[in-house]
C-alpha cells in the first residue's frame, strides 16, 4: 500500500496541526503494517501557481497524453497513492494558498481524472480513502470551506469514495483547555482510523 503525507503545516514542527498528523501516521502504520508512507512537505517544495507559460505548456502536453515532464510528478505520485493523508491549518476558512497550489499541479485532465462522454469528470487515481486534519484557533462551526471544497473537488473530480477529516478547534481561544481540545482529537482520529474498512 502506498501511503502519501501531503504536509501543509507550515509552521514545521511547532504546527498543532502537524502534531494530529503525527498522531494519525502512528495508528496508519498500526494499520497497515505493510504500507510505505511518502511525506511530501509542501513548505519545502518549488510550487508556484501556473500562470499563462506553464499552463500552455502543460495542455499542450494534456493533449498529446506525454505526463513524463517533471511538472506533472506530483499528480502522478497522487494518482499512485492508496491512501492520501493531507493535514493543513484552517486559515482564513480554508487552508494555506500553498496547498491551493498544489491541489492545481494535481488536477490534470488524462493523469488524476478524464472527461467521459458525458462531460463529467472522472477519476482516474488509485485509491479511494483521503483523510484530512486541520486545527482552527476559534470554531470552524459551519464554516469548513477547506474541507468543503477539497471534499467536492477529490469526490466528483477524481471519485474518491472515503473522504474524511478531524478538527481540533479554539486553539488560540484565550483560557480555552487548548491541550484537552487536541487530545481529544487525536483520540477520535485514532478511532476513525482503527474503523477503517
Amino acid at each position: 500500500m502506498n501511503i502519501l503525507f501531503v504536509n501543509a503545516c507550515i509552521r514545521g514542527e511547532a504546527s498543532r496541526t502537524l502534531g494530529l498528523c503525527r498522531a494519525a501516521l502512528e495508528e496508519i502504520r498500526a494499520k497497515y503494517p505493510q504500507g510505505e508512507i511518502t511525506e511530501l512537505c509542501l513548505d519545502q517544495e518549488e510550487l508556484l501557481p501556473l500562470h499563462s507559460d506553464t499552463l500552455a505548456q502543460r495542455n499542450q502536453l494534456e493533449h498529446q497524453g506525454d505526463f513524463s515532464n517533471p511538472m506533472f510528478r506530483y499528480a502522478r505520485q497522487f494518482a499512485q497513492a492508496d491512501l492520501i493523508l493531507i493535514g493543513a491549518p484552517y486559515w482564513e476558512y480554508q487552508f494555506p494558498a500553498l496547498l491551493r497550489c498544489y491541489i492545481e499541479h494535481i488536477s490534470v485532465n488524462g493523469l488524476t481524472f478524464a472527461y467521459g462522454e458525458d462531460g463529467r469528470p472522472h477519476g482516474l487515481c488509485k485509491g479511494e480513502r483521503i483523510f484530512y486534519i486541520t486545527t482552527a484557533g476559534g470554531p470552524i462551526l459551519d464554516r469548513n470551506c477547506g474541507f468543503d471544497y477539497l471534499k467536492t473537488l477529490f469526490s466528483n473530480m477524481m471519485s474518491f469514495s472515503k473522504i474524511d477529516y478531524a478538527a481540533a478547534e479554539c486553539t488560540d481561544v484565550i483560557g480555552y483547555p487548548v491541550e484537552e481540545e487536541l487530545r481529544k482529537t487525536e483520540a477520535r482520529l485514532r478511532e476513525q482510523i482503527r474503523a477503517w474498512d
